[in-house]
């Protein structure tokens, strides 16, 4: 496969690509970042990759390490970050939610405490259908209160997950 084959295959999967990163990640602008990592070291690997085999795996498996990479250094710097399961949890439907698990029936509860604005907030912003910036725009905020919003309702939800876990 030559460079000019690889590079069109990488760039045919970027707004897929991006649209997980987005849908796991809670800040927009680590969405870059993580994404731009991940052609990175695509690049940097692009002779493992087997022609014919399954580049959407492979490419999926970069970007999955690079995730858990940005995870692991926002936990270092010890910022806000929801649990893994209760992060990729925020969105699920009541019809796939197992009502035994209790993180998540906490989860839920959490965010029916919340004020409607605050989740139609979380909705708009982690569904992936607009970007923070749009959203801005639309709702006449201004970006970086948007961000501050964001931070506050992810260090409530937080503490309220934790809270009623270790409640019961």
């Amino acid at each position: 496969m030559t460079d000019d084959d690889f590079a069109e295959l990488l760039s045919s999967e970027q707004e897929r690509l991006r649209r997980i990163i987005r849908a796991v990640v809670f800040c927009g602008a680590a969405t870059g970042d993580i994404l731009q990592r991940s052609n990175l070291v695509a690049w940097e690997k692009r002779n493992t990759f087997v022609h014919g085999t399954n580049f959407r795996g492979w490419i999926n498996t970069i970007v999955r390490y690079e995730i858990l990479a940005h995870r692991r250094d926002r936990a270092r710097r010890k910022e806000t970050v929801l649990s893994e399961q209760a992060e990729e949890m925020l969105f699920v439907t009541d019809d796939g939610v197992d009502d035994s698990d209790e993180t998540a029936n906490a989860l839920r509860d959490c965010l029916n405490a919340l004020r409607d604005e605050d989740r139609v907030l979380l909705r708009n912003r982690y569904s992936g259908k607009n970007t923070l910036r749009a959203y801005a725009e639309e709702t006449g905020r201004s970006e970086a209160g948007i961000r501050v919003s964001l931070h506050r309702l992810r260090k409530a939800l937080k503490a309220c997950v934790e809270a009623k876990v270790n409640r019961d």
